[in-house]
This record gives structure tokens, sequence and C-alpha cells, in this order.
């Protein structure tokens, strides 16, 4: 059954991995046609002042981990009955959530954006609409989570892959319709991301009511339920809430400190965040239902190979666009954006580095949701994450660099990675000498030989776009490589040359040799 769960988990690997090629690709012409449509001093206002959407990446993932953990336990269980329940809570803990940070958020944004931001008269009213649709956005996307989380403990990869596209390409439609706009731009982009919202929360809706039929909403209420749900989802929201908030008060502070340039700056590496975010945690999806659930039923062997596999997976797989990004990172904004604002090479290459630390630990992460105690990871992670804030506020102030705040932010983010590997040695009994051996060491040995040859082709090759392509297909080529080589161990290496589709490949090669 494990090898079958496995395939399964590989397969919607597949299907996330293709979908998110396909959002890159969308989001990455999308972003350049806003930035060119809004102009630097617009995007650094909406990425400031509409971050509440963007505060919504780290938000959507607390609360999809928390609401997705309690419904893929029921399902591993089997128990139709309180499967239902939880369901019919969540529907209903989140549409009370969504109204109680609106009215939150409405009266501390509208303060803020009046008498804290340094925003011009001009373009304060724009300003405010920007907003209240964002605002919109945000809380329909608040509704939307029990949905999505119900399709992804029931791994249907395959439509969430579709709908993701689909959301994808509706923001590109608004990005053309905004370019012959005779209304202001700033407001109608803000109007139409709010639209989309909508849309795709029908989509939502409408598939979990039509196709998962084992889960269907009941007019119920209990309160023990709640009170647990609520428990649960507020301490797992704790330390993506420091993060949305040190995100939120790190635009503010370069607004005040560094002006809108160095907002609009921050706002494409936000975009790079965002894209980079979406992979892994799309990729990771497709085996964190079976790690819940392996814990759940019992099935302890199989949850410890999931969660040593799965981190070399995730860090392997984000490897393959890290290394030609941070080698290629000023071409590929030049063909990206054009012209793009001052600080975003050095702000996009102190992101990459944060992310490479996220990757990984993704694993550790659904084996802390799975056993479910999380309160003490969570405080300590949090105070780490919320210390930073502190911090990039003093060495601003003092007139240090915008960059190095972001590299503080990165490690940061080292730190609490140490810790949760320490802490999951006495929380779920993980061998942190296997650990170490089998997945940290593999990880950088993986990375500095394949580092090697691109790097030297980057620093000999001066046609940037010749760079560009040589590094990257050398990249992709050294990578794939050395993690089979090296990175997987034997069982893994079996396990990937029985799949179809590799099998079939090393046919073909072995005859050509």
């Amino acid at each position: 059954m494990s090898t079958q769960d496995a395939k399964r988990g590989l397969r919607n690997s597949i299907f996330l991995f293709v979908r998110m090629c396909i959002v890159v690709l969308i989001g990455v012409y999308t972003s350049r046609v806003v930035l060119n449509v809004l102009g630097f001093e617009d995007f650094g206002i909406y990425n400031v002042v509409g971050s509440v959407v963007s505060f919504f990446v780290f938000f959507n993932s607390a609360l999809t981990n928390a609401t997705s953990r309690y419904l893929t336990v029921e399902l591993g269980t089997g128990n139709k009955e309180k499967l239902n329940q939880i369901y019919s809570m969540a529907i209903n803990s989140h549409i009370i959530l969504a109204s109680v940070l609106f009215v939150i958020l409405e009266f501390a944004g509208i303060w803020l954006i009046n008498n804290k931001l340094s925003i011009s008269h001009e373009r304060l009213l724009a300003t405010n609409y920007c907003f209240q649709f964002s605002l919109f956005t945000f809380c329909s996307k608040v509704i939307r989570v029990p949905f999505h989380s119900n399709i992804i403990a029931h791994e249907k990869m395959n439509f969430f892959a579709t709908i993701s596209i689909i959301e994808q390409f509706l923001q590109l439609l608004a990005c053309v319709l905004i370019i012959n706009s005779p209304i202001d731009k700033l407001v109608v982009y803000s109007f139409l991301m709010f639209i989309v919202s909508i849309i795709i929360l029908f989509l939502y809706i409408f598939f979990s009511k039509r196709k998962l039929n084992d889960c269907k909403y009941l007019r119920f209420w209990n309160n023990k339920i709640i009170k647990d749900f609520a428990t649960y989802s507020g301490y797992a929201m704790i330390v993506n809430a420091a993060d949305g908030v040190g995100t939120q008060l790190r635009s503010i502070f370069f607004n005040i400190f560094a002006g809108s340039l160095a907002n609009a700056s921050l706002g494409v590496a936000h975009q790079f965040l965002s894209l980079a975010t979406g992979f892994v945690d799309n990729v990771s999806q497709s085996f964190r239902p079976q790690i819940l659930k392996s814990y759940s039923t019992g099935n302890i062997s199989y949850f410890y190979t999931l969660i040593y596999s799965t981190s070399k997976m995730y860090y392997f797989l984000f490897l393959f666009i890290a290394i030609p990004l941070m080698l290629n990172i000023e071409v590929i904004l030049t063909i990206w954006l054009g012209k793009y604002p001052p600080y975003t090479i050095a702000f996009t290459k102190a992101i990459i580095v944060f992310i490479m630390f996220d990757t990984f630990q993704l694993p550790l992460l659904h084996a802390l949701h799975a056993k479910g105690q999380i309160r003490t990871h969570q405080i300590v992670v949090s105070f780490v994450k919320i210390g930073v804030v502190p911090v990039t506020y003093i060495l601003l102030r003092l007139g240090y660099s915008a960059t190095l705040t972001l590299y503080i932010w990165a490690v940061g983010n080292i730190i609490c990675a140490i810790f949760r590997t320490i802490y999951m040695k006495y929380y779920i009994n993980i061998s942190l000498k296997k650990y170490f051996f089998d997945v940290f060491t593999k990880m950088i040995i993986v990375t500095i030989l394949s580092l090697i040859i691109p790097y030297y082709l980057s620093i000999t090759i001066h046609s940037a776009f010749q760079k560009l392509f040589l590094t990257t297909l050398i990249s992709f080529i050294v990578v794939g490589l050395f993690t089979f080589t090296i990175g997987l161990n034997k069982n893994e290496k079996q396990f990937v040359l029985t799949l179809p589709i590799i099998r079939n490949m090393y046919t073909k090669i072995i005859r050509i040799v």
C-alpha cells in the first residue's frame, strides 16, 4: 500500500509541478504588464497598501494546514459523521473569522494609510480604494480555505492544478483590461483582482459540492469542535502571522526610510517570494495528506520514510530553479520587466536564500501537524521571527541598507530551521543522525557539486542570453545527475527506476549508449 500511495503522491507532484510551471510563466508576464502599466510609484503603493493580499500568502498557509489536518485525519479514520461535522464547522468558523478580520483591518488600514504612510496627496483617494478592494479580496480568500483544504485532503490535485491555472489566466485578463482603462488604473486593477477572487471562490464551492460527496455542509454547531479548532488554528497561525506581520511592517519601514522605489523593488522581490513559496507549497501538498494519514492510522514506518525522502525531494526540486535564478537574476529581470527598480537584484537573492531553508523543513512541519501538539514549536519560532522586526527597524533608522535587513530576515529563518530540527527529535523521535547524514549532508553536497560548472560558465560567458541558456541547461542536468547518484539512497533509487516514465527513458538512454 505504501508503494501505491507513494506513486499516487508522485503523480500528484507531477500535476502540481506542471501547474506551477504554467502559473510561473503567466505570473512572470502578468507582473511585467502590471509594473509597466501602473508605473513604479503606483506599483509601490499597491505593494505596501494592497499587501494585505500578500499577507494572505502566509495567513492562508496557516489556515489551510489547520483545516486540512482535521479533515485528513477524519478521512484516515473513516468516521464520516465526524468528517461532516468538522467540514461544517470549518466553513462556519472561516466565515466568522473573515468578518472579524474585515472589521479590524478596515479601521487599522484606513488610519495607517491616511496618517502614517508616505503617499502623495494626489494618489491618496486611489490608495484608499485600492485598500478596500484588497481587503474584500483577502476576506474572500479566507472563506475559500475550507473548500481548498477539502480538495487537498482528498488529494484531488488535478482539480487544484486546473483551478490555479484558471486563476492565473483571469489575472492576466485583468492586466490586459487595465492597459487602456480610462479610469484610474490602480483602482481598476484592485477591483478586478477582487472579481477574480470571487469567481475562484465559487468554483471551489461548486467542485466541493458536486465531486466530494463524502463531505457535506450541515446546519450544525458544536462549541467543543470550534473551541478545539480555534485553539489549534490559533497556534498554527502564530508563526504565519509573525511572517505576515513582519512582511507588512517591512514594507512600511521601507516606505518610511527608503521611499516608494524601495517598496517597488520589494514588490518585485515579493513576486519571486510568492512564486517560489507557491512552487514549494504546491509540490508539498501532494505528500502532505499521506504524512498526516500515515501517522493517524499508525503506519509509523512509512511516516518516517516520507519525512526523510520528501525533505530531500522538495529541496532538490527547488534547487532546479534556484541555481539558474541566482546566476542569471539580472538578465531574467531584464527579460521579465525590461526596466526594474533599484535594489531588486539584491532583494531577490536574499529572498531565495530565505526560501531554501524553508523548503526542506516542510515535511517536519507536516509531521508536527500530524501529531497535533504544536504550541511550544509555534511560540518559539514566532518569537524568533517577530524578534527580527525591531532589528530591521533599528538598522534602517541607523542608516544601514535595506538589503542587509532582508539577509537578517533570512538568518532568522535559519535559526528557526535549526531549532525545529532539534525539537523534532524530542517531539516525534526522528533520528538526528539519519536526518543529518541522509538529508542535510546530501543536500549540501549536491548543492556544491551542482554549482561548480554553472558558476564557472556564468563568469566566463559574456553574452547574457547565451549564459542564461547554458547555465540553465547545465544546471538541470547536473542537479538531476547528482540528485540521483548522491542525493537518493538505495531504496529511493529503486523506487524512481520503477516509475514507467523513468524506466522508459532509462531504457532508451541505455540503447543509445
